[in-house]
């Protein structure tokens, strides 16, 4: 069934120390709660590929800024390097975003999409949604929203009307105020 994640990671094992903040958002432009997750210490830097290069997504000095938001089909991630540029956005379609003693978790829908500074758009793990469909461990329902909602999601960021690009340098800056 979908991977439940959590936005102070709790179970993430490659990671040894961590600070956490997180604040409700309730504004025209955005309603649900921003978290950041700052990496102070790791086992080992994680590394990730695209078009042949290297890159780090979590390393000591790396944040990420998670959106959890109230009313929309997915989750979004900033991954902030320690010079505060962002490296990639990671949106994961979810099946559903909650909460657990404070928390907030989104429960990963498989289907994700990644967008580079470049302006490069990468759909991700339509694989593994497809032998989740096969297997049955997604029901129907799920399987058309999942469809639905991933295609209106890379129309919203094609077309520029993906707001969480706009609001992630501002949200950023107040949740460093809070470690």
């Amino acid at each position: 069934m979908a991977k439940r994640k959590y936005a102070n990671r709790r179970d993430w094992e490659r990671i040894l120390k961590n600070r956490y903040a997180q604040v409700r958002v309730q504004t025209e432009q955005f309603s649900g709660v921003v978290a950041l997750f700052q990496i102070d210490e790791v086992r080992a830097p994680l590394y990730k590929k695209h078009k042949g290069e290297e890159f780090i997504v979590a390393d000591a000095g790396f944040a990420w800024l998670q959106y959890f938001p109230d009313n929309e089909p997915f989750g979004v991630t900033a991954m902030i390097n320690p010079e505060g540029e962002i490296v990639q956005w990671y949106i994961d379609l979810v099946d559903r975003i909650g909460e657990e003693e404070g928390i907030p978790y989104m429960d990963d829908l498989l289907l994700d999409i990644l967008v580079f500074p470049n302006g490069d758009i990468v759909k991700k793990d339509e694989d593994e949604f497809e032998e989740a469909t096969k297997s049955g461990e997604l029901t129907p329902e799920q399987v058309e929203r999942g469809w639905r909602e991933f295609e209106a999601t890379l129309e919203r960021i094609e077309r520029g009307d993906f707001i969480y690009f706009d609001l992630a340098k501002g949200h950023y800056e107040q949740l460093k105020q809070k470690l």
